[in-house]
C-alpha cells in the first residue's frame, strides 16, 4: 500500500503545477503534451517487450526453436503487406518496397516527439536569461504578497516595484564608451533589448516555435510511417460517423508476410511465412490520438499566437489594458480628466509607451494571469507613482493644472 500511495503522490506532483514563467498554452505544450507522449511510449513498450508482439505461422516441420527464431527474425527484419485478393509478388524488390518499417520504432518516435515539444521551452529559458530578470522569482513574490496584509504586504509590493523599476532603467540604458558605438546601439535598440521589445519578441518567437513544432511533427510522422498519417484522423472520424468499424488494413495491417532465408550446408532456402501483428491494433488507436493531439495543438497555438500578436502590438490595446488597472486603484484616466487636463492623457500614454513599453505591459499581464488582478493593479499604481515623481514628468503635469501633480489628486478630481 505504501508503494501505491507513493506512486499517487508522484503522479499528483507531475500534474499539479505551481507558478511558472510561461503562459498556460506554453505549459500545455511543454508539460502535458510531453507527459501524454511519454505515457503512450511506455504503453507501447510494454506491449512490445512483454509478451509476443508478433506471431508467425510456421511450417509443421519447424521445431519450437525454429518458431521462436522466426518470430524474432521477422520482428526485427520488417514484414510486408499484401492483401488476400492479390497474389504474392515474385520479385524481391516489390516485396521490399511493401515493407512496414515503423512498428519496432514507435516508442522512439513518441519519445522524439516529446523532446520536440520541449525544445521551445529550452529556447525561452536560454535566451530569457539575457534580460537578467528572474520572472519566476517576481511571480512568486507577487503570489506571496496576495496572502499578506498591512505593512508586510506593502513591503513585498514595494520590493517587486523596485525590482521592475530597476529592470526598466537598465533596459533603457544604451551608454557606450565610444560615441559612434552609442549611435549604432541607439539604432539597433529599436528592435532589441533596450527598446522594451526583447521579452515580447522572445515570447512571440517561442509561441511561433510551438506552432512549428506541432506542424513539423505531423509531416515527420507522415514521412516516417509512410501511410498518409496526415489524413488518418479525418478518415477515422468519417468511419465513426458512418457507423463502420475502423479496420484499415493497409495503414496498420494485422496480417503481414515475412521472407526467411535459412542456410543448410551450402544451400540457402527461402521460406515465406504469414505473421500476425496484434501490436498494430494498439498502434492504430495510438496514432489516431497522436494525430488528434497534433492537429489540436496546431489550432490552439496558432489562435493563441494571433491573439497575442494583436493584443501586444496594437497601441490602444496596451493603453486600455494598463488604464484598467490604474482605474482599479483610483488613478482616474478617463475622458473627463483628459478634457480637463490634456497633458494628463499625454503623460499616461508616455507612461505606457515610453516607460513600461511592451516588456513592462507583458510583465503586468503575467502578474495578472499568474496571481490576480488586484496585485497587478497595486503594482501598476505604485509604478505610476514612481513615474510621476520624476522631475520632468511632474513638470509636465504641473504645466496645466496643479491638481494633476499626483495620482491621488487626479483621483479626487
Amino acid at each position: 500500500m505504501g508503494e501505491i500511495e507513493n506512486f499517487k503522490k508522484q503522479g499528483t506532483r507531475i500534474f499539479k503545477v505551481g507558478i511558472t514563467d510561461d503562459s498556460s498554452i506554453h505549459l500545455l505544450n511543454r508539460l502535458y503534451c510531453v507527459v501524454f507522449l511519454i505515457i503512450l511510449a511506455m504503453l507501447v513498450s510494454s506491449k512490445q517487450y512483454v509478451g509476443n508482439p508478433i506471431q508467425c505461422w510456421c511450417p509443421a516441420m519447424f521445431t519450437g526453436a525454429h518458431v521462436k527464431y522466426t518470430n524474432n527474425y521477422c520482428w526485427v527484419s520488417n514484414t510486408y503487406y499484401v492483401d488476400f485478393e492479390s497474389s504474392l509478388p515474385l520479385e524481391k524488390e516489390i516485396r521490399v518496397n511493401k515493407e512496414i518499417e515503423y512498428y519496432q520504432w514507435v516508442p522512439l518516435i513518441l519519445v522524439f516527439q516529446a523532446l520536440l515539444f520541449y525544445l521551445p521551452r529550452m529556447f525561452w529559458k536560454r535566451f530569457g536569461g539575457y534580460t537578467l530578470l528572474n520572472i519566476k522569482k517576481m511571480l512568486n513574490m507577487a503570489a506571496s504578497a496576495g496572502y499578506q496584509t498591512g505593512e508586510e504586504r506593502d513591503k513585498s509590493l514595494d520590493d517587486i516595484v523596485a525590482y521592475l523599476h530597476k529592470y526598466i532603467k537598465i533596459r533603457n540604458t544604451i551608454s557606450s564608451p565610444h560615441h559612434k558605438m552609442e549611435i549604432a546601439k541607439e539604432k539597433m535598440s529599436r528592435i532589441g533589448l533596450h527598446y522594451g521589445n526583447y521579452l515580447v519578441f522572445l515570447f512571440m518567437v517561442t509561441s511561433f516555435l510551438y506552432i512549428m513544432t506541432a506542424a513539423v511533427q505531423i509531416i515527420m510522422v507522415d514521412i516516417f510511417l509512410g501511410n498518409d498519417f496526415k489524413n488518418l484522423g479525418f478518415e477515422f472520424l468519417a468511419m465513426i460517423f458512418k457507423g463502420r468499424k475502423f479496420e484499415d488494413l493497409e495503414r496498420f495491417p494485422r496480417v503481414t508476410f515475412c521472407d526467411l532465408d535459412v542456410r543448410q550446408m551450402t544451400n540457402v532456402q527461402t521460406w515465406t511465412v504469414q505473421c500476425s501483428l496484434p501490436i498494430n491494433l494498439f498502434n492504430e488507436k495510438l496514432f489516431f490520438c497522436n494525430w488528434l493531439m497534433l492537429i489540436s495543438m496546431v489550432i490552439i497555438n496558432s489562435t493563441n499566437f494571433l491573439y497575442n500578436l494583436i493584443s501586444i502590438f496594437l497601441p490602444y490595446r496596451t493603453d486600455n489594458y494598463v488604464t484598467k488597472f490604474m482605474e482599479m486603484e483610483g488613478v482616474r484616466a478617463g475622458r473627463i480628466n483628459e478634457k480637463q487636463s490634456p497633458r494628463y492623457g499625454e503623460v499616461r500614454k508616455e507612461f505606457v509607451r515610453e516607460y513600461l513599453r511592451h516588456d513592462g505591459v507583458f510583465l503586468i499581464w503575467f502578474l495578472s494571469n499568474k496571481t490576480n488582478q488586484v496585485i497587478a493593479s497595486e503594482i501598476v499604481s505604485k509604478l505610476w507613482q514612481r513615474y510621476t515623481k520624476e522631475g520632468l514628468v511632474e513638470a509636465k503635469l504641473h504645466a496645466d493644472d496643479d491638481e494633476y501633480l499626483s495620482p491621488t489628486a487626479a483621483s479626487n478630481a
